[in-house]
């Protein structure tokens, strides 16, 4: 186990730009003044891995498994997701586009597509959604984004994948990326936690069944309160805790709602970065006046046929229709049948699709307390 400290210590104070020589019980190396900051330590520092070496003091820094030292150097590390890129490589040749792909819901073809070959760039990004409820839970995910126009695809057969070395994502693909996960955590998010979510659900039907049980049974013990008070005064005061009683209910439901609303979280853990060859269509269309393209795409690994990305939802789809306007592409669950002027394109308007939600019936919202028969 010390064998394995020792090599991650090297390579993380190297990352760093020091300079590190192995010794017998430990190491030593040389920092950047930067990196020796951040890090909270000296810029020549000794480090221990045996425990007499640990224990000597002295200026040598304690890197033993459990100290404070290795734990911040893990916790640091972890904060930056682990990347790899991999190739796959083209199958067979594929006969032409069919002519029902892709299927234009309100539109219609302007003339012949241009086909040619190029290399795609995919992001496999393995998230840590996180669900904050009642209790914590998480789950990890792996969506696929095309990043040229951060298109949420299907996830590639990865058998035949060769390690590459290849260039960083530009800001435009990080954008992209960025746009894509959000609407997945947005509209989908909630659904990778299915399991959760049925208990939170179970639990807060029956905290709010309980809850008008006990109402219910308060308001008639105040109303037989009230009715049997001996002298005005006490009727008044009885009276008056009796009407303030709808107030606390209020108070009470709302406490339970935020106690129980599910509050989602993600972050990128890991990530693989794809590179492929596509065969791309550029199809012309035509809505109304306006005419444009919309490309197609075959992913030569697989044959798999992709469409554009929605531009409200980022799923790639094939079935999609085009708004009056602007030609977003709007896939069939955000095309809102067709009526896409420039008010009502989700995408012209810059507004999100209908989250992902639970809704439970409330028993509470039907009682009536606090009221004179």
């Amino acid at each position: 186990m010390s064998d394995l400290v020792r090599e991650f210590l090297a390579r993380t104070l190297a990352s760093a730009g020091g300079v590190v020589e192995r010794t017998p019980d430990g190491l030593e190396a040389l920092l950047p003044a930067s990196a020796a900051r951040r890090l909270g330590v000296p810029e020549e520092l000794a480090i221990g891995l045996s425990s007499s070496e640990a224990a000597a003091g002295g200026g040598v820094l304690d890197g033993r498994i459990g100290s404070s030292f290795l734990e911040g150097l893990v916790a640091a590390r972890l904060e930056r997701a682990a990347i790899a890129a991999v190739t796959l490589p083209p199958r067979d040749q594929h006969p032409a586009l069919p002519d029902d792909v892709p299927a234009l819901l309100n539109a219609v073809r302007a003339g012949t597509a241009e086909r040619y070959r190029t290399v795609a760039r995919f992001l496999v990004a393995d998230l840590r959604v996180t669900l904050h409820g009642e209790e914590l839970r998480s789950t990890l995910v792996s969506p696929t984004v095309r990043l040229e126009d951060g298109g949420r695809t299907e996830p590639f057969d990865a058998s035949d994948a060769r390690p590459i070395a290849t260039g960083p994502l530009g800001e435009r693909e990080r954008q992209n990326v960025r746009a894509a996960l959000r609407s997945w955590l947005w509209r989908e998010g909630l659904a990778a936690h299915s399991g959760a979510l049925e208990t939170l659900s179970r639990r807060a039907r029956r905290d709010l069944e309980r809850m008008a049980e006990y109402y219910a049974s308060l308001d008639a013990e105040m109303a037989k309160a009230a009715q049997r008070a001996r002298s005005d005064d006490e009727r008044s005061r009885r009276a008056a805790k009796w009407a303030a009683l709808p107030a606390d209910l209020e108070v009470r439901r709302r406490q339970l709602q935020v106690r129980i609303r599910p509050r989602l979280g993600a972050r990128i853990v890991a990530a693989t970065l794809v590179e492929t060859a596509v065969e791309r269509f550029e199809i012309p269309v035509r809505r109304r006046s306006r005419e444009g393209s919309v490309p197609v795409f075959r992913r030569l690994a697989d044959g798999r046929l992709e469409g554009p990305a929605c531009a409200s939802c980022s799923v790639a789809t094939l079935r999609f229709y085009l708004c009056d306007d602007q030609l977003h592409v709007l896939c069939a669950a955000c095309g809102q049948q067709g009526r896409l002027d420039g008010t009502r394109c989700r995408a012209c308007r810059g507004s999100q699709p209908e989250g992902a939600g639970i809704r439970i019936e409330d028993p509470t919202a039907r009682l009536r307390v606090g009221r004179l028969p």
